[in-house]
């Protein structure tokens, strides 16, 4: 089990996936699909093939997937399948392994992504 958080701020929306794995994932999509949409995705359990299923990233359709995971870690994670099941679904994906902390900040409408020494505005829907 692992807390799960969706945050909504004026238009944005960011569900915070902690280490959820599959089963999380399938509860939440038999109990509040409708509901899962959104911009910002910290994806769960790390990047493992244990997460992340076709099924729940179609509901999320998220802008922007946040990958949180030591570099070099012994699991090998994040897993190559996930990396490009977030790409194939649009997302613009960021690691922490690779570019160390990741900032997402908003007004409610737009989002800015602060990561690796640089400043963007993430691309509307």
């Amino acid at each position: 089990a692992s807390v799960i958080t969706l945050v909504r701020y004026g238009d944005v929306r960011m569900l915070l996936m902690g280490d959820a794995e599959r089963p999380e994932e399938d509860w939440l999509l038999a109990h509040e699909a409708s509901e899962l949409h959104a911009d910002i995705l910290k994806v769960g359990h790390h990047g493992s093939k244990t997460s992340s299923s076709d099924t729940f990233l179609a509901a999320v359709r998220p802008r922007l997937a946040l990958v949180s995971v030591g570099a070099g870690n012994k699991y090998g994670l994040p897993t190559p399948e996930i990396m490009d099941r977030l790409a194939a679904g649009g997302a613009q994906v960021l690691r922490t392994d690779r570019l160390g902390t990741i900032v997402a900040r908003t007004d409610g409408h737009r989002v800015f992504v602060e990561a690796g020494g640089d400043q963007w505005e993430l691309r509307p829907r």
